[in-house]
C-alpha cells in the first residue's frame, strides 16, 4: 500500500509538471520539423534562429501535435518540414502498434497526446503505452518531459549499399507491399492548415535520396505524392531536391540520408531556394 501511494504521489506531480511545463526554444524563427531526414540534412546554424527539433521516425501526427504544443509558446515565421514519399507510405500507421515503434512513439508523446483523435483510425497499442507511461511518470518527479523535442544530428560516414533495406523497411510489412497513409495526409492536412491560420510561411522539402533508393519507391506512394504536390502548391513553398539535383556518394550517410558534408551543401541550397 505505501508502495502504491508513493507511485500515486509521483504520478500526480509529473502530471503536474508535463502538463502546465512551458516549450523554451530561445528565439525562434525558423522551426525545422520532421523524421530522420530533415533531422540530418538540415543544419539549423545556416539559417536564422532556427532550431531543428526533428526526431528519428516520426509521423505527422507526432509532428501536428509538437507543432500544436510549441505554438502556444512561439510564432516562428517559417515552418521546414519534411516530405517525401515515405512520409505518407502506410507503414506510419503502425508506428503506435508495432513493437518495433511504439515504445519510443509513446515515451516521446505522453506529454502531446490525443489518442482519441485517432484510435478509430490506427490501432494502438493501449498496454505498451500504458507501460511507457508508468516508467515514464511514477517513480520520482522529472523536471523535463519534453521527450518529443529532438535535434539536429549527423554523420561523417559514407555507405549507401542499404538501399534495399530502407525500401523494405518503409514500404513493406511481412514481405507484402503497403500503400498510402490516409492518417498521415490527413495529419499533413492539419499542419498546412495550423500553418496558414497563424500565418507561418510553410516549406515543404524533401531530402536528398540516393537514385538507387528513389527508383525503387512504389509507384502508388509516388502518384500520390506528386498529387500532393500540385495540391499544396498555392499554400506552401515546395523543395523537391530529388526532382533538380543529383548528389555524389560521399554526400550521403546512406541510401536516404545525407552526412555532414551533404548537409551543408544541401541546408545552403534551401536558405538559397527560400530567399529567392
Amino acid at each position: 500500500m505505501p508502495l502504491l501511494f508513493y507511485f500515486g504521489i509521483n504520478s500526480a506531480i509529473n502530471y503536474g509538471i508535463y502538463s502546465n511545463q512551458n516549450v523554451d526554444l530561445g528565439q525562434l524563427d525558423v522551426l525545422i520539423l520532421g523524421d530522420s531526414h530533415p533531422q540530418k540534412s538540415i543544419n539549423p546554424e545556416f539559417l536564422s534562429n532556427a532550431k531543428n527539433i526533428s526526431q528519428l521516425a516520426e509521423p505527422y501526427v507526432l509532428s501536428y501535435w509538437k507543432l500544436k504544443k510549441i505554438l502556444e509558446f512561439h510564432h516562428p515565421d517559417t515552418l521546414i518540414l519534411g516530405f517525401a514519399p515515405h512520409n505518407i507510405a502506410e507503414f506510419n500507421d503502425l508506428k503506435f502498434s508495432k513493437e518495433k515503434w511504439a515504445p519510443e512513439m509513446f515515451r516521446r508523446s505522453y506529454p502531446i497526446e490525443n489518442f482519441e483523435e485517432i484510435e478509430n483510425k490506427i490501432s494502438i497499442d493501449y498496454k505498451s503505452y500504458y507501460k511507457t507511461l508508468w516508467k515514464q511518470i511514477a517513480f520520482y518527479p522529472k523536471s523535463n518531459h519534453q521527450n518529443y523535442i529532438g535535434q539536429y544530428s549527423t554523420n561523417e560516414s559514407s555507405d549507401v549499399s542499404d538501399w534495399k533495406k530502407i525500401i523494405r523497411r518503409h514500404y513493406y510489412w511481412d514481405d507484402k507491399q503497403l500503400g498510402v497513409s490516409e492518417l498521415s495526409i490527413l495529419y499533413l492536412d492539419s499542419i498546412v492548415n495550423i500553418s496558414k491560420q497563424n500565418k507561418i510561411t510553410l516549406v515543404l522539402v524533401n531530402t536528398p535520396v540516393h537514385e538507387n533508393y528513389a527508383n525503387k519507391i512504389p509507384k502508388d506512394v509516388k502518384l500520390k505524392f506528386e498529387k500532393l504536390k500540385y495540391k499544396y502548391k498555392d499554400q506552401a513553398m515546395i523543395f523537391d531536391f530529388n526532382k533538380k539535383h543529383n548528389y555524389p556518394d560521399t554526400y550521403f550517410f546512406n541510401s536516404d540520408h545525407l552526412n555532414e558534408k551533404g548537409a551543408k551543401q544541401f541546408t545552403f541550397r534551401l536558405k538559397s531556394f527560400i530567399r529567392e
